[in-house]
């Protein structure tokens, strides 16, 4: 019996990037009873992407970046469903936990359904219940994130450095009190990662010693540094190095409140401002692939 498949295309995502992979993935995937959507505005894929469930295929591919998957995320999340993501946004760090071709072609894992089953992160505030797959920030790289959003994206990590070479003529550092079964303090920060997956940025190594399948969200707090100190550890960021650091407290929780006054971003969106709490749904989406926990990077383009 043939595969249904929906595929979903943000044409925007990368800059432009989509618009080139989406051939590829539509001949890729010509040989399964293939429909698709294509997204014109913000929550857009949502919707797509519930409906692909409604009308009953076994898999939605994701043709865009991290935000489009974080939209369609929240349709699927506990589902039975198989989400097949598709590296061709701006920056693609959800797919970069994972390996899809390493076990014969990307058809083959599809026919077997070789696939793995994911935590997701829940951020709730006033800006209501989100779930996020990869990585949640408050502080300067939720700020990084902002001005990214706020301009044309190009792809790849290096836009990310730049921004965040940027931002940092405009950084401050916020009060917070942070609370959880491990840790509980009112500090002065720079930066709060709540991780799921390793990467964000394009590839920056955010939490080195994260697990999208154990159960528990990574958590690292760079206690208040001036600029100086931020710029100096840019590139200790960029390898995941910047957790052995003495600011940098880290603990792994199942659920943090955090009070305070910053932006916060979750999968590259903007998620308005703290206070937020986040927690950990076990097990809550099928991807297909193989979870690369300990690779940098990984054959998941198509």
């Amino acid at each position: 019996m043939t595969a249904r498949i929906h595929a979903i295309v943000n044409p925007n995502a990368g800059g432009g990037y989509s618009s080139n992979v989406w051939p590829r993935v539509k001949n890729l995937l010509s040989k399964y009873e293939l429909t698709y959507s294509i997204t014109e505005k913000h929550g857009d894929a949502e919707l797509f992407a519930k409906k692909a469930i409604e009308d009953g295929n076994e898999f939605i591919a994701v043709v865009g970046g991290d935000g489009t998957l974080n939209e369609v995320v929240q349709s699927c999340a506990e589902k039975d469903i198989t989400i097949i993501p598709v590296s061709a946004g701006t920056g693609s760090d959800f797919v970069r936990n994972f390996s899809i071709n390493r076990e014969g072609s990307i058809q083959d894992m599809i026919d077997q359904n070789i696939s793995v089953e994911v935590d997701l992160g829940v951020a709730e505030s006033s800006m209501g219940k989100r779930y996020f797959a990869n990585i949640a920030e408050a502080g300067f790289g939720a700020e990084v994130m902002k001005r990214m959003n706020s301009h044309k994206k190009k792809r790849g990590g290096g836009s990310f450095t730049s921004t965040i070479l940027m931002e940092l003529y405009n950084f401050k550092k916020f009060q917070c009190s942070v609370k959880s079964e491990e840790y509980e303090e009112t500090l002065d920060a720079s930066e709060i990662i709540i991780a799921n997956g390793l990467y964000f940025g394009g590839g920056i190594k955010a939490a080195p010693d994260a697990s999208m399948s154990d159960g528990l969200l990574t958590v690292h707090i760079i206690r208040g540094a001036g600029r100086a100190k931020l710029l100096m550890n840019l590139r200790k960021l960029k390898n995941g190095s910047y957790i052995y650091d003495r600011e940098v407290i880290s603990f792994h929780t199942r659920k943090l409140q955090i009070d305070g006054n910053a932006l916060v971003e979750i999968d590259g969106e903007d998620y308005g401002r703290l206070p937020s709490s986040f927690s950990i749904k076990p097990k809550a989406l099928k991807v297909l692939g193989i979870l690369e926990r300990d690779l940098e990077t990984t054959s998941g383009n198509f």
